[in-house]
């Protein structure tokens, strides 16, 4: 790897690891360069063609800076795949494109765990994540425009449907643009043409004449960017003072293992999972704010009036820490990761989606078995927590007491559940996995296998019954849509089930 001699000698005088420091200065760079696209090029001021060019230009000398000799990955892999799309029939380019990127994003997860170079995702690799997100949707998206009734597309497909090839252009753009270069969100290509060219602005009012007629606006995103950026320096502040205290790696310890009580090996799980988030919400909160800098992400206007911009956004932290449900949680966790699983997975396999879509997710992440074991835990845990819904949930529905009774205990269990499939995923190797579950006797493992012997479905009493007895309640924190799991896995559920 190629350092800059500059950045390697501040890092060296401020003690901190070169890819932390150019992520940073990448980040802050791109925070820039967002509010500098936005001032001068706006839609209405220059054509989507320069806008376009100004998206490559700027995103291909920042790739430099960030991903340095990894930059020729990012354009042998986005090459070839759009070859593929250009030359191979729109029936079939789809598998090969998702088979190529998969197979090489692999090839380098597996170089880099032969070598024992850990997760090093603030170099190239995590950008090659996000590079096979985007060629991989968008060859679906292709293929749907172009190979498939539109009258059987979901309506996710719907959204993200592209009836041709872009031109190289159009292209490379949507693969460098600056916002969603290093860390996401991705914003798909139907989104992303939407914001070159300023639809994603234009809204229908009526005229003096009394017509409807479309015309620009551009609402200030200086609110959510600066509220974004602040929540930004906190957890940059809980990641520096306090994960050091409470390191996942403390659960298993072999002094904290044999001399710590289960509540007390239970309670440290919980607060070290919950300290680690703030890695997460430090980078995902940070691309959120660029993006919306830019102009991406807005998603129209509150009944206060105010703007919205959560459209295109890496997590819902509110959403998934108010969470009742393992449902709603995922949900609201790398959100556009789990759109790309739904469009490229589960709308498309035949039979076992969650299961597969799972398994894909662990793969994307790379080869350890901690990702396959947090995965197919996180399988497990979903389908018994659907089993435990379907056959308690009623019982608690009689009162409105009874009811945020329910949603305090499921609240609590999901957490849980969370801290418990999700710490393998630091631990990475097969030793360290089952060291601590064995500490912790594999308990909800074992509660989650009995939850599967459980009816699937309970009787329903009559409609007029039903209703005619049951008191209103208010249902608390239903799921919205879909589900993804921690950094990445899914959960789909049929919106039905309510």
């Amino acid at each position: 790897m190629v350092h800059f001699q500059v950045i390697q000698n501040l890092s060296d005088k401020l003690g901190v690891r070169y890819v932390e420091l150019n992520f940073v200065i990448c980040q802050c760079l791109a925070l820039l360069c967002s509010y500098i696209f936005r001032w001068f090029f706006k839609p209405t001021k220059v054509s989507a063609t320069t806008r376009h060019a100004v998206q490559l230009v700027v995103g291909f000398l920042l790739a430099i800076l960030a991903f340095n000799m990894g930059l020729f990955h990012v354009l042998i892999d986005a090459t070839v795949c759009y070859i593929m799309m250009l030359t191979i029939d729109p029936h079939l380019a789809q598998y090969y494109v998702f088979a190529f990127s998969m197979s090489y994003m692999s090839a380098v997860h597996i170089y880099h765990q032969s070598l024992e170079l850990g997760v090093y995702n603030l170099d190239y690799i995590g950008p090659l994540m996000i590079l096979t997100m985007k060629l991989s949707s968008l060859s679906w998206s292709i293929h749907d425009g172009c190979a498939r009734d539109e009258d059987k597309l979901t309506d996710q497909q719907k959204k993200m449907i592209v009836r041709k090839v872009p031109n190289p252009l159009e292209f490379y753009s949507f693969i460098f643009n600056v916002p969603g270069l290093l860390v996401g969100p991705v914003c798909y290509f139907t989104h992303y043409i939407e914001f070159i060219d300023g639809t994603n602005f234009m809204h229908s009012v009526k005229n003096e004449k009394g017509e409807e007629v479309m015309v620009y606006k551009e609402p200030s995103s200086v609110r959510a960017v600066t509220g974004k950026l602040l929540f930004t320096v906190m957890s940059a502040l809980v990641l520096m003072l306090v994960v050091p205290r409470f390191p996942i790696w403390g659960n298993v310890d072999d002094d904290f293992i044999n001399n710590r009580s289960m509540l007390y090996k239970i309670a440290f799980l919980m607060l070290s999972i919950e300290v680690a988030k703030s890695k997460y919400f430090f980078a995902w909160v940070w691309a959120d704010a660029i993006n919306n800098a830019a102009g991406i992400g807005f998603n129209g206007y509150d009944k206060h009036g105010k703007p919205k911009w959560d459209g295109v956004t890496n997590i819902r932290i509110w959403n998934f820490e108010t969470a009742t449900s393992l449902k709603v949680l995922v949900d609201n966790w790398n959100v556009t990761g789990s759109t790309w699983l739904r469009h490229v997975c589960y709308d498309r396999v035949p039979f076992q989606k969650q299961l597969i879509t799972f398994v894909l997710s662990a793969v994307w992440h790379g080869f350890y078995m901690g990702y396959f074991i947090t995965f197919l835990s996180a399988s497990l845990f979903v389908t018994a927590a659907k089993k435990v819904r379907i056959n308690l949930r009623h019982h608690f529905q009689s009162s409105v007491g009874l009811s945020r009774f329910y949603d305090v205990l499921t609240w609590a269990c999901t957490h849980l559940c969370l801290a418990y499939f999700i710490a393998p995923f630091t631990f990475l190797r097969w030793d360290p996995c089952i060291k601590y579950f064995n500490s912790l006797y594999w308990f909800l493992h074992i509660l989650a296998i009995a939850a599967l012997f459980l009816p699937g479905r309970r009787r329903t009493k009559p409609p007029s019954e039903e209703t005619s007895k049951r008191p209103e309640v208010l249902n608390h924190n239903l799921p919205p849509h879909i589900s993804e799991s921690f950094n990445g896995s899914l959960q789909f559920e049929d919106k039905k089930e309510r």
